[in-house]
């Protein structure tokens, strides 16, 4: 057991960097896809209707469709972008030997309840963004709107609630913990 905690450490560092290539690649298929809309018009077109939405048959890519869509995925952008930082932060307070902090607690508390709005977000972008996207087209082809709940997604809410209850469960530890200590 003496190699443990430079065990976690290492294993922290290495949490860390994956964390940060994680928001490298995200920021770099945000820019892509940003670049996509100004540079290659017919390939952002063809990967919404490939990609992002690949259940709806005609599409109609109007300014405000592509105003709607970029709009959802910068909101849900934010959240995977906040949700990266608090886990580089809770990586960074496992390398420092901070193991079962109060803040610690409260960084797992948030990843999860980030996680969660996540899920419920991607939910309702993906609603949302049909619906614009179909909304421009003509009134034979018609418009749609699917709300799209899976097994992935239920499963990414399971281990976000559980996240959420580890992050309470470290709080109320840590107090426990500090509360003994004053004793001793």
């Amino acid at each position: 057991m003496t190699g443990s905690p430079e065990r976690l450490r290492k294993l922290s560092r290495i949490m860390k960097l994956m964390v940060v290539l994680c928001g490298a690649l995200f920021c770099s298929a945000v820019v892509y896809g940003h670049w996509q809309i100004f540079f290659d018009r017919a390939g952002f077109e063809q990967g919404i209707r490939d990609v992002v939405f690949p259940r709806v048959s005609a599409i109609t890519l109007s300014y405000r469709a592509i105003a709607t869509v970029v709009f959802l995925t910068a909101l849900n952008n934010a959240l995977v972008i906040a949700g990266l930082a608090f886990a580089w932060q809770l990586f960074d307070g496992f390398e420092r030997g901070e193991i079962l902090s109060s803040r610690n607690g409260v960084l797992l508390k948030r990843i999860g309840i980030l996680s969660i709005i996540g899920s419920v977000c991607m939910i309702i972008s993906n609603a949302i963004g049909i619906m614009a996207v179909t909304y421009d087209n003509p009134a034979a082809t018609g418009h749609s709107v699917f709300i799209d709940i899976n097994g992935g997604t239920l499963i990414i809410m399971l281990m976000a609630g559980l996240l959420l209850v580890l992050g309470h469960v470290m709080v109320i530890a840590s107090g426990i913990e500090a509360e003994n200590r004053s004793f001793v």
